[in-house]
């Protein structure tokens, strides 16, 4: 138990007590941190804690107020490789101090020095369409080559598009969870968890033993947009988890950044809200760079053929089927789709739906 003072050691023993609210835990640390004689402190201030919390949590506190269980809760962080990083810890980050209900632990595997990085959101939903997949790996890897650590949740879509870009750049990310650790959800995802705690950081304010739970979501989105100078969504309908991501950066005084879409598209519809209500428009990674005064990063030429360019300029006006593109071209299917495989390799264009294609957005659309 050395790695950690007795303040935060007072923390991980209250926070282990799942059936305690917030509030009431932090009444409890003003109440013993920093003094002696823990047990006696509650059977002093007995009424005053069971009218709190209720008896039968009482009767837990009052049972667990020893050594032995509290080398219990560590030794199952340490067992786990898990650090218990508190609001009184120096690595705990100073963006999501700044919050209201800011976590009193986070349970963290992986760099906890990424915390007090230069941290900004993406967000999405999960089911996004093909081409908002596309522009949120872009979007990842231009901010990761900026030297961002991205900030995300683990759900499929756009968390997981996120956070595998950031990997393959070797940049810097954080996945921020709805559960404990022991309870991964989706649980397609854990070896991507598992993959992001040791490149780079895994976090959540839950202890590990503590399911996944529904309500858990909006909550734990105050924490992707409190650690976050900004927060990007790229996609997200009228009433969707984003949202609520959006509303807490908002709330905290954050950058808020949503990308655009056309009329019609659901996914899409709460990114153009937010941007209705002042959120800064956002159709290419340089409209983030160029807010925060920073130069991109110069890329090396894609090499386009005479043959791809035909294409490319039959989707100059939009998305079109492959039969379409055939026909435009005049050329047969099985001319035609091995390029347009190349060119999604080059991520040049991006296929959404059954044999439909439409640019990608890096600019050869000219």
């Amino acid at each position: 138990m050395s790695r950690y003072d007795n303040s935060e050691l007072c923390l991980i023993w209250l926070d282990s007590f799942s059936g305690l609210e917030y509030k009431h835990k932090k009444e409890l640390y003003n109440l013993i941190n920093g003094k002696d004689g823990i047990k006696e402190l509650l059977v002093k201030g007995k009424d005053y804690i069971q009218d709190c919390i209720g008896e039968s949590e009482y009767a837990n506190l009052l049972r667990s107020a020893n050594a032995e269980y509290l080398s219990f809760v560590t030794d199952g962080l340490e067992k786990r490789d898990i650090t218990a990083v508190t609001i009184e810890s120096k690595d705990y980050p100073e963006l999501l101090k700044q919050t209201p209900f800011a976590p009193l632990v986070l349970y963290a595997r992986g760099n906890v020095s990424l915390l007090n990085g230069k941290c900004f959101a993406i967000v999405g939903s999960r089911k996004s369409l093909p081409l908002s997949i596309s522009i949120a790996k872009d979007f990842a890897k231009e901010l990761s080559n900026a030297d961002f650590t991205l900030v995300t949740g683990i759900a499929q879509g756009v968390d997981q598009t996120v956070l595998t870009t950031v990997l393959e750049q070797k940049g810097k990310a954080i996945s921020v969870l709805a559960g404990g650790m022991d309870n991964i959800y989706p649980v397609q995802n854990v070896d991507l968890v598992d993959r992001v705690a040791e490149e780079g950081l895994v976090i959540s304010e839950y202890p590990p033993e503590t399911p996944t739970l529904k309500h858990h979501f909006p909550i734990r989105n105050r924490i992707i947009a409190g650690l976050s100078q900004g927060t990007l969504v790229v996609s997200g309908a009228l009433k969707s988890g984003t949202q609520y991501t959006a509303n807490y950066a908002v709330e905290y005084g954050r950058d808020l950044f949503a990308v655009p879409y056309s009329i019609g598209i659901p996914s899409g519809a709460g990114c153009n809200d937010l941007i209705k209500r002042g959120a800064t428009l956002s159709d290419s990674p340089q409209d983030v760079l160029e807010y925060y005064g920073i130069e991109k990063k110069e890329e090396k030429k894609i090499d386009i053929s005479d043959e791809e360019k035909q294409i490319i300029k039959t989707l100059k006006d939009g998305e079109q089927h492959v039969d379409k593109i055939c026909l435009l071209v005049g050329k047969k299917i099985f001319e035609v789709l091995p390029t347009l495989s190349i060119l999604e390799i080059k991520g040049v264009v991006v296929k959404n739906g059954v044999n439909v294609y439409g640019l990608a957005r890096n600019g050869l659309e000219e």
